[in-house]
């Protein structure tokens, strides 16, 4: 006798329609010294998210001088305010707080985690790290050991090794093409001077957006930046915006980059892309996750489950605030290095033309995007984040409400489009870190093959 009561094991689950997010509003004050302050409540813990973002990113670094705007950063709580590192560190962990600095392409972020009845403390030690930092030349001595100790650890990768290939060839000399840890050499001659002058020349009110989340008034935290901060008055230029460089010449390219001995090649292969603020979004998001960008995505279905050539293949946009890139990657096989080349060059060409995304391939990948976002929102560190998102890349306050239901519109021939717009078969820049037997195999694919060295 079959009870109702009891599912059956063998059934399918019906699976439920997506549902929208819907974030609180988000309330906003200005100081008079510029500074602004973003809040959103979520009061389910006596906790705050709060980061102070800087407009000032790793873009900005001086072309000689890759590197600088990661290490005047990492200075920042190297002793501010009277307080050693060592006192700092005492002093937040007393206070039950952590402080995160981070220097990522278009902004510089200091996140602080804090308990609510310690915010007003640990926003005076923040202040100090961004407005009274010592910048010691002892500090600034173990701050670049560190930093061309972990360069030479990096020199090991062939994954950094060929993300640093692939980002100067579809950037250029522009300021996304460099990467943001810097050089051996450059991280070498940064001085102290070069840090001072970077703080004098970048850190100001008017560049600082204080975002917080969590168990926070947005009253009383303008009452408390302002008295924190109020008095704050440094000036500085109105922060520029770098050009894009001019894209490589047409054509298809092969960047190899030698490891001998290596049973497995890196392979990185895309071309320049759009910006976050693309109003293709959604759909190239989607083309993304159907193309590469979920497990179920077509270069690891074709690559890993089909061929066997790798433990993972995916693609990507990675779209910044002035451009972005699309890449696809994987490590594969050493003597399936130029195969695979073959094979994901055809997955790109042919979601351009003859296999567009479409009917259940598509819905998979729709479902990949929208059925677990709303768990992308349910902390204050999340949310947070997410606001910091709308800040760097001027997006409205709607666009994660918004998600779901654009991505729920997009159809087939918006994805189809989108490919044909974005996407560019023809011109693909194709980086492999590889053994250098393998040459004469990629030769063969009929592109001139370039042996480049990569500088760490």
């Amino acid at each position: 006798m079959t009870n109702a009561l009891v599912p059956d094991r063998f059934a399918t689950p019906v699976v439920s329609a997506p549902n929208p997010i819907r974030l609180p509003a988000i309330e906003r004050s200005v100081l008079p010294n510029g500074i602004r302050i973003w809040t959103l409540p979520h009061r389910a813990l006596p906790v705050v998210s709060l980061s102070a973002l800087i407009d000032v990113g790793t873009v900005d670094d001086p072309a000689d001088l890759p590197g600088l705007v990661a290490i005047a950063t990492d200075m920042l709580d190297e002793g501010a305010g009277g307080r050693d590192s060592i006192q700092l560190a005492e002093t937040l962990a007393d206070l039950g707080s952590t402080l995160d600095l981070g220097a990522g392409p278009d902004a510089t972020s200091a996140q602080l985690w804090t308990m609510r009845r310690h915010l007003d403390a640990s926003l005076r030690v923040l202040a100090d790290v961004l407005t009274r930092p010592h910048f010691n030349d002892s500090d600034l001595t173990r701050v670049r050991e560190l930093r061309l100790s972990r360069l030479q650890q990096l020199r090991r990768s062939a994954a950094s090794a060929a993300d640093r290939t692939f980002a100067a060839a579809v950037f250029g000399q522009h300021g996304y093409g460099h990467p943001g840890l810097g050089t051996s050499a450059s991280v070498g001659r940064v001085t102290m001077d070069d840090v001072r002058a970077h703080h004098a020349r970048h850190m100001a009110p008017s560049r600082v957006t204080i975002i917080a989340a969590g168990d926070v008034d947005h009253h009383e935290l303008v009452a408390m930046v302002s008295d924190i901060f109020g008095t704050w008055t440094a000036t500085v230029p109105t922060a520029g915006t770098p050009e894009m460089a001019a894209p490589p010449a047409p054509g298809p390219r092969i960047l190899f980059v030698a490891r001998e001995g290596a049973p497995q090649s890196e392979l990185r292969i895309g071309h320049l892309a759009v910006p976050r603020a693309t109003p293709d979004y959604y759909a190239l998001v989607l083309l993304n996750a159907g193309l590469g960008g979920s497990f179920s995505g077509r270069l690891n279905q074709r690559l890993r489950q089909q061929l066997g050539y790798t433990y993972g293949a995916r693609s990507a946009f990675d779209m910044d605030r002035l451009a972005g890139s699309f890449a696809c990657e994987a490590s594969v096989q050493g003597d399936k290095t130029a195969d695979s080349v073959r094979e994901m060059h055809a997955l790109v060409a042919a979601v351009c033309a003859d296999r567009p995304l479409d009917g259940e391939e598509l819905e998979l990948a729709r479902g990949s995007l929208t059925r677990g976002y709303a768990r992308s929102f349910e902390t204050p560190r999340q949310l947070s984040g997410a606001l910091a998102q709308l800040a760097v890349y001027g997006l409205p306050d709607d666009t994660f409400d918004n998600f779901v239901p654009s991505m729920q519109a997009v159809t087939s021939a918006d994805v189809a489009a989108a490919a044909q717009a974005r996407l560019d078969p023809a011109n693909l820049t194709t980086v492999v870190v590889g053994d250098p037997q393998w040459l004469d195999s990629l030769k063969a694919l009929g592109a001139e093959v370039e042996v480049i060295e990569v500088e760490f």
